[in-house]
């Protein structure tokens, strides 16, 4: 049994079971594990998942509403391919949402955001040292993440993780294609990181929205 099966069966109900194999398959096309145009088999994830095709379609049917998949009929599921044309302006709906994060609903909890952000901030320190595409991506999708989660309105976490889905793959498939530039975007990501921790360690909200969205807006075609 491999440790993917173990997670899902640990899992205490069946949306705690959706949500594990949603955040899967978002992780591995958001880090272009599944690059654009790719085809997905219902058959394969089904096996991987331990599931049957109704669970998984649920799954999918997210992923499809966040434009992260198309289902063509009769043809198959397909990682989507990244468009130019609606790309700036999901840019501007996440830098939106980015302002909403510390306005609605946010945590009183900060000493726990402020710790996780001291240790993504530890690990972009070791991506500095050894510079990785697929650490790059997985550090960059959670310290998102850890921003999101500052708000306690799941509404506003899931679609600002949307939207993340919806620019990020701009990002990675411009890094990949020049070392130079990567090697940049890790001492930025690094410095981002960086700057919420300290933003949030004196409970100071507005200027990690402020660094947050500028670090967006850096990334914007």
């Amino acid at each position: 049994m491999n440790k993917l099966v173990q997670t899902l069966e640990a899992a205490e109900g069946v949306q705690d079971r959706l949500s594990i194999m949603y955040n899967t398959l978002r992780h591995r096309i958001c880090t272009l594990h599944y690059p654009p145009g790719m085809r997905l088999s219902e058959t394969d994830l089904a096996k991987e998942f331990a599931c049957s095709r109704t669970p998984l379609r649920r799954v999918l049917a997210w992923l499809e509403r966040e434009e992260l998949i198309s289902s063509r009929q009769g043809v198959g599921t397909f990682v989507t391919k990244l468009n130019a044309a609606s790309l700036a302006q999901s840019f501007v709906v996440r830098t939106t949402l980015e302002r909403a994060i510390v306005e609605v609903d946010p945590t009183t909890d900060l000493a726990t955001a402020s710790t996780r952000f001291e240790a993504l901030t530890e690990r972009c320190a070791q991506l500095k040292a050894k510079p990785n595409v697929v650490d790059f991506a997985l550090l960059d999708m959670e310290a998102f993440d850890a921003f999101v989660e500052i708000t306690e309105n799941l509404a506003l976490q899931a679609s600002g993780k949307s939207y993340y889905g919806r620019t990020t793959r701009h990002q990675l498939h411009s890094l990949a294609k020049d070392r130079d530039w990567f090697n940049a975007a890790c001492e930025n990501l690094g410095a981002h990181v960086n700057n919420i921790h300290s933003a949030i360690a004196v409970k100071n909200l507005e200027a990690a929205a402020y660094y947050q969205i500028a670090y967006t807006r850096m990334l914007a075609p």
